[in-house]
């Protein structure tokens, strides 16, 4: 206890988010094996958990997994919550920019509370992550993309594939580019599959950390599409 009360004074247990103090309960269940991340509950009941599928043009809710209302889209969107809320924005950014991958497991709850209120069906899917270039990849050390894509097939039981796609361009960081044109040209012909046959009537699950403009997820929807995909999530 005296080493306890030592690593707190050198080391206060504060949230990652707000940054205030947690309670003694809260240092007990919302933090990480690894003691390196921890969020308080405040910052946990501030997360609205999506319970529907997405336009991803127009953002409005569609009531089911068949189609979106804008015919020319090529997918559906389906996030676990929004980005613009400050704890999800901070947990990514720890995840991604800090290399906590212990946030992960504030992060699985959150994925998984999303598909049980969801309760789709997604026993004929295959489950890919976005991929990092290997550059990226190598300077990170993890691909937080195929991070959420284990929680994603674990928690309903689907094949994950990591090797079928691939980035073969070295980007720019997105989220240091604004204008949507500059995104889009700096993600274009980034991607290609090694196995394109693999991919032919096939539904997919296609995963991504955070979903702004659309513009890599749309540049990897059109390479599965050309592939012969069918249904992209």
């Amino acid at each position: 206890k005296i080493k306890d009360v030592i690593l707190d004074i050198l080391f206060p247990p504060i949230c990652l988010s707000c940054r205030n103090l947690l309670t003694e309960n809260e240092r007990e269940t919302h933090s990480t094996s690894s003691g390196q991340a921890k969020i308080c509950q405040k910052c946990l009941d501030s997360i609205q958990i999506y319970s529907s599928f997405f336009c991803p043009k127009c953002k409005s809710r569609v009531p089911d997994a068949e189609k979106s209302c804008h015919k020319e889209v090529k997918f559906l969107l389906a996030p676990a919550a929004d980005y613009q809320n400050q704890a999800v924005k901070n947990l990514i950014w720890f995840l991604k920019y800090h290399k906590w991958q212990g946030v992960m497991k504030i992060i699985e709850p959150i994925i998984n509370r999303y598909l049980d209120v969801l309760n789709s069906d997604f026993k004929d899917f295959i489950v890919i992550p976005i991929p990092l270039h290997p550059d990226r990849l190598k300077e990170r050390g993890f691909n937080q993309s195929e991070l959420i894509a284990e929680i994603f097939s674990r928690k309903t039981k689907t094949i994950l594939e990591r090797n079928n796609l691939k980035r073969i361009k070295a980007t720019k960081n997105q989220a240091e580019l604004k204008i949507i044109e500059e995104r889009e040209e700096n993600i274009k012909n980034c991607f290609k599959l090694n196995n394109p046959k693999e991919i032919e009537n096939k539904n997919i699950v296609l995963v991504d950390d955070v979903f702004t403009t659309g513009s890599t997820m749309n540049a990897a929807v059109k390479i599965l599409k050309q592939a012969g995909a069918k249904k992209i999530i």
